[in-house]
C-alpha cells in the first residue's frame, strides 16, 4: 500500500475508533472523522463513499485476531492456546472499552452482517485445525459444528469479560478448557471407554 494512503487510513481508523469509544456508533460521522483525523473531506469520501462503508471498515479494523496454535500441539494443548489468547484479547483495557461499542455497532448497522460473516470465517479458520486434531485424537465426531464447539469453549470467557463477574486470568482460561474437556469426554464414546478402561 502507498505510504500516503497508509497514513490516511491509519489516521481515519484511529479517529473513527476514538469516536466509537467516546459516543458509540452514532458518533462516527464523516464530519467528525474529518475534524478528528485532519484528513480532507474529499480524501475521506474518495476512500469511503458513505458513512456505512467507513463504519464497516472500522469494524473490520478493530476486530481481534486470535493466535493460531502450533499444528503440532495436541487437541487439549491447542485449546489452551486459544483460550489463553482470547483471555489476553478481552483482558486488554482497550478491548474492554471496545467490546460494548462493537456490540452496539453490530446492532446499529445491518450491512455489517457480511463483514461479521467474514470475521467469523477468520475465527473458524483459526480454530478448525485444533478441532480437526480433536477428531484425529477421537475427541470430536466427524461433521462437528465448528462454530457451536468454539462457542462452548469461548462463551464463558466472553461472559466473564462482559459482566466483570470473574477475574480473567490464565487459571480461568484453563478452567474453561478443563470444563470443556470434561463435557467432551462425557459425550465422546471413544474417550469415555478409554477413561473407564
Amino acid at each position: 500500500m502507498d505510504a500516503r494512503i497508509n497514513r490516511t487510513r491509519t489516521a481515519v481508523m484511529e479517529a473513527a475508533t476514538e469516536l466509537l469509544l467516546e459516543g458509540g456508533p452514532a458518533a462516527i460521522t464523516m464530519d467528525g472523522v474529518v475534524a478528528r483525523s485532519g484528513v480532507a473531506k474529499s480524501t475521506l469520501y474518495r476512500h469511503w463513499p458513505t458513512r456505512d462503508a467507513l463504519v464497516i471498515d472500522v469494524f473490520g479494523h478493530i476486530a481481534p485476531d486470535l493466535p493460531r496454535p502450533d499444528p503440532s500441539l495436541s487437541f487439549e494443548e491447542g485449546l489452551r492456546v486459544l483460550a489463553h489468547g482470547f483471555v489476553d484479547v478481552v483482558n486488554d483495557p482497550y478491548w474492554k472499552r471496545l467490546m460494548p461499542a462493537m456490540l452496539l455497532l453490530k446492532a446499529d448497522l445491518h450491512e455489517i452482517a457480511e463483514l461479521e460473516d467474514d470475521l467469523k470465517q477468520s475465527q473458524v479458520d483459526t480454530v478448525t485445525p485444533v478441532l480437526r486434531c480433536g477428531v484425529d485424537e477421537g475427541w470430536l465426531p466427524e461433521g462437528f459444528d465448528a462454530e457451536a464447539v468454539s462457542t462452548l469453549l469461548i462463551g464463558p470467557i466472553l461472559m466473564a469479560a462482559l459482566t466483570g463477574s470473574t477475574p480473567l486470568t490464565d487459571e480461568f482460561a484453563d478452567r474453561c478448557v478443563d470444563h470443556f474437556m470434561a463435557g467432551v469426554r462425557a459425550t465422546c464414546p471413544l474417550q469415555s471407554a478409554a477413561t473407564s478402561a
